[in-house]
């Protein structure tokens, strides 16, 4: 699952992930929470997206999974391209093949009975044959080392091990983007560790990462930094030349 064409490693440099002038708005004539935002990730990156709480992380990664405007349509100007893609029209049963996303609350993705079920659900609704869908929900498990467990009701699961499994159900359609919001900010260290673990294996397999987080615990994945404020990147470049201005973190509130 991890390995990818010689196509794709190919074009590794180029962006997957284009944001154009991008402001949203949850009421027309509303506080815009997104305001004129404008970035791209090439394939392979791993961004690190700081900021407070009400910062407007949240909105951008719904934003960039097209699940605004598609669920709620607000009022959202500029476009956001996924691997070409623009999610105002591309479905998001396609989108979800392309970017996938991991809450921060890990519940809300478990769905089934046991963990295995879970990770062949999203398989299932997009008609792949029984027989694949059997090899790469195996070859996940083994990835995120979930397999012991793969008999096991998710709800009688540690809040690391639901973490593990959200991760695997998104692993599962093999998407070339994946977004972190927030899925390291409330595990203990162990736990946010094999997290961490399997962001490595991903990144360096190929697979671009968009880490939302305030805690800094996934900061060794981390290629650049954004620091987002009031719906506004106001920092952004090499995750070296970002945490070097400890006065401007401080000033922002993002160290103390």
């Amino acid at each position: 699952m991890l390995k990818r064409s010689k196509e794709a490693v190919r074009k590794n440099s180029m962006e997957c992930l284009k944001v154009e002038h991008l402001s949203y708005s949850y009421r027309i004539e509303s506080e815009p929470v997104l305001k004129d935002i404008t970035f791209k990730v090439s394939k392979g990156e791993a961004l690190g997206i700081i900021g407070l709480n009400g910062s407007g992380k949240t909105t951008l990664i719904y934003c960039l999974c097209g699940i605004f405007p598609h669920y709620l349509n607000g009022c959202m100007e500029g476009r956001v391209l996924v691997n070409g893609k623009d999610t105002r029209e591309t479905p998001l049963y396609e989108l979800s093949s392309e970017i996938g996303i991991v809450l921060q609350d890990p519940n809300v993705q478990i769905l089934m009975p046991t963990v295995e079920d879970d990770l062949a659900f999203a398989l299932e609704n997009h008609n792949i044959p029984r027989e694949e869908i059997r090899e790469s929900v195996n070859r996940v498990m083994e990835l995120v080392g979930i397999t012991s467990i793969k008999d096991e009701n998710p709800n009688n699961l540690s809040g690391g091990e639901k973490q593990l499994v959200a991760l695997a159900t998104v692993l599962a359609l093999n998407p070339s983007i994946i977004v972190f919001d927030e899925s390291l900010s409330m595990l203990d260290e162990q736990a946010a560790e094999r997290i961490i673990s399997v962001m490595q294996k991903l990144k360096e397999a190929g697979t671009t990462l968009i880490i939302i987080d305030h805690t800094f615990k996934g900061l060794n994945v981390y290629d650049k930094i954004f620091l987002l404020e009031k719906g506004q990147i106001i920092r952004r470049g090499p995750k070296e030349c970002i945490l070097e201005d400890k006065d401007f973190l401080r000033e922002h509130k993002i160290i103390f």
